[in-house]
């Protein structure tokens, strides 16, 4: 059986014109929910290499990754569902491809799919040398959603600070009526556990300004929140909040451990779309917390609702709460991280949970 790639990334390559000569790359597809969501290189050592990109969270998904990486890295092949992809020859983002690898001809790679459910769905290519060694990555999209995220990710990477710790180095870009891409380096390594704040608390107060205070009202974060609250009133305690000050800081905006790297010493963070250079201390602390638990754990409210006070009493955000000036206002700026999530940010999954979460905090915190 050969399974054709979803026309939403098949479209970012030129078509290839009748009797046309072209290159066709056989692939293997892997699926989730019956969509392909990963594409692997038809050769057992490169498929390996490729699992890299699929930062697996559940036991289940885990023990799925694990096995296939043995059985690959064995030499055999798996029973995986067969596809191809040809390619015209000329074709622009192919020959981008070509050139992060230093290659003339389109390389061998493996992707992959955002969430499918997600506005402004993107593809990551992992690109091979021609010795087969795993070399370069290109995220890509061609929606007029995905076009735009790729641009602000692009911008905060360029406008960012060049010696912040945790940001990779955006190395070429691309854009044309198909598609708009941007290549980094290749950052090896796996996800963090969801309970590893050690490396997490050291990073976050890294970013924080402390030569700086700002007023919750002048950030952009802020603003946002508020123009969005117009169906759905802010609890009295945000909205308190708007003339706190307090040290900015660097923000990711998505800081989940699927979006981190680690390699020895170093995190390196991923998918900056939602980056702020001013931004709310603690937002990346408590979204790398919580949403393992809400989208993989699948825990309870009452269970998420005292997760999130151990979190704020705990002595390592005790410490960074005092070092960001927001010591006193945790429990303030946790209930404006929830109300951001659900008005602003809309997360694809979870977003019920996350509504619920917002409810029962502002009921126990703020009677």
């Amino acid at each position: 059986m050969t399974a054709q790639p979803t026309s939403e990334w098949q479209e970012m390559f030129a078509p290839c014109g009748l009797g046309e000569a072209q290159t066709t790359m056989a692939l293997n597809v892997v699926r989730r929910g019956g969509q392909p969501f990963l594409l692997l290189p038809a050769e057992p050592r490169l498929a390996a290499a490729a699992l890299a990109l699929y930062p697996a969270q559940t036991a289940k998904a885990r023990a799925a990754k694990g096995f296939l990486n043995f059985m690959l890295r064995l030499g055999l092949k798996p029973r995986l569902e067969r596809g191809s992809l040809s390619l015209a020859p000329g074709d622009p983002f192919a020959r981008f491809l070509a050139s992060r690898v230093g290659a003339t001809n389109p390389p061998r790679f493996a992707m992959l799919a955002g969430n499918p459910r997600a506005k402004g769905r993107r593809f990551v290519f992992l690109l091979f040398d021609s010795n087969g060694n795993p070399t370069a990555v290109v995220k890509a999209g061609g929606s007029v959603a995905a076009r735009r995220l790729l641009e602000l990710e692009e911008s905060f990477l360029q406008a960012a600070p060049k010696e912040t710790r945790g940001l990779p180095k955006l190395r070429a870009t691309f854009d044309s009526l198909r598609v708009r891409a941007f290549a980094m380096d290749l950052f090896k390594g796996d996800s963090p556990a969801w309970d590893d704040t050690g490396p997490l608390c050291e990073l976050l107060t890294s970013w924080v300004a402390k030569d700086k205070l700002v007023e919750m009202k002048k950030l952009g974060v802020w603003q946002r929140l508020e123009a969005a609250a117009g169906d759905a009133p802010l609890p009295k305690s945000v909205m308190a909040l708007a003339e706190t000050r307090f040290h900015p800081a660097l923000a990711h905006g998505d800081c989940a451990p699927w979006n981190v790297k680690v390699a020895p010493g170093r995190w390196t963070l991923l998918d900056w779309e939602r980056g702020e250079l001013a931004g709310v201390p603690g937002w990346d602390w408590f979204h790398f917390v919580m949403q393992p638990a809400i989208l993989v754990r699948g825990e309870p409210v009452p269970v998420l609702l005292a997760r999130f006070e151990r979190l704020l009493t705990g002595e390592q955000f005790t410490r960074y709460a005092q070092h960001a000036n927001i010591a006193g206002s945790e429990r303030t700026l946790a209930l404006a991280y929830l109300c951001y999530c659900t008005r602003v940010t809309r997360q694809a999954d979870g977003l019920e949970t996350v509504a619920e979460l917002e409810r029962a905090t502002e009921k126990r915190w703020f009677p």
